[in-house]
């Protein structure tokens, strides 16, 4: 059958080859393979996973981010070939594949984390001044995309990630989260703002966020409504298999705005 990107028909796969549907791939991942290593090493040169014959309802290609403590790559697959990526550039968002991502960045050099001074050797004296001369902060994101495809998203991620730990490295666990959560709102996307190619598509929204904390073993999500984190310690968990046990789930939201009344402290 083709690749998850409806690519060409793979070939064969070798013997004692895992088959693992693709809209189980991520749940199978995370209960079989403890590190990327591993993943790298022991079960991909196994593993077959196996997409739909037709691409998806909604024409998205299929990839996956996969980190540890230690390595972030990128899973993919191609013309049905799968190809593991190393992520160091720390960035991941939707179509097209990742190393057109790559080579898309090289297009937006022109970008400075350096207040722009491109003008001081053009100088003229006008009736309102020198000029040209920055008006205001922030010129040196100019030509920065602002729209919500995933072309735009990765780069605007990238140089804002590059800039902000070149200027004010974090230097806390609570830093870094608020640098994350800064980021992500950069590329949070409305309900209604990106258009739909059909009515029955519906509209695309950032349903939820998550931020992952390998090395400290904690998981932090929020829904669209409320900007109010929630924290998982893993480390605090049993994960062990028991017999006739339930599956442990929390909803993604909580049904409200995340907004705390404070009027009664300033009584």
């Amino acid at each position: 059958g083709g690749g998850p990107n409806g690519g060409a028909p793979a070939a064969p796969a070798p013997a004692g080859t895992s088959r693992v549907c693709f809209a189980a791939f991520t749940a199978w991942l995370l209960g079989n393979v403890a590190t990327v290593r591993e993943l790298r090493e022991e079960v991909l040169p196994r593993l077959r996973v196996v997409g739909p014959v037709v691409p998806l309802p909604s024409g998205d290609l299929l990839h996956w981010t996969i980190d540890d403590e230690r390595e972030h790559v990128v899973l993919e697959y191609l013309d049905g070939e799968m190809r593991l990526h190393n992520n160091t550039v720390g960035a991941f968002t939707n179509d097209p594949d990742f190393t057109w991502h790559l080579r898309n960045l090289n297009n937006f050099a022109n970008l400075s984390p350096d207040w722009p001074k491109g003008g001081e050797r053009i100088t003229v004296q006008s009736e309102v001044g020198a000029l040209p001369h920055a008006v205001g902060h922030g010129f040196n994101l100019l030509g920065l995309p602002g729209d919500a495809s995933p072309p735009s998203r990765f780069v605007r991620l990238f140089f804002q990630r590059q800039y902000a730990v070149l200027r004010a490295p974090p230097a806390s666990l609570n830093e870094s989260l608020s640098l994350a959560i800064g980021l992500l709102s950069s590329v949070f996307i409305s309900q209604g703002t990106v258009a739909s190619a059909s009515p029955a598509a519906g509209f695309e929204l950032t349903q939820y966020s998550v931020l992952k904390l390998p090395a400290a073993r904690q998981f932090l999500f929020r829904d669209y409504a409320s900007p109010r984190w929630r924290r998982v310690r893993l480390g605090e968990l049993d994960f062990a298999p028991r017999a006739g046990a339930s599956a442990r789930s929390l909803p993604v939201g909580d049904g409200t705005l995340g907004v705390e009344d404070v009027t009664a402290k300033l009584g």
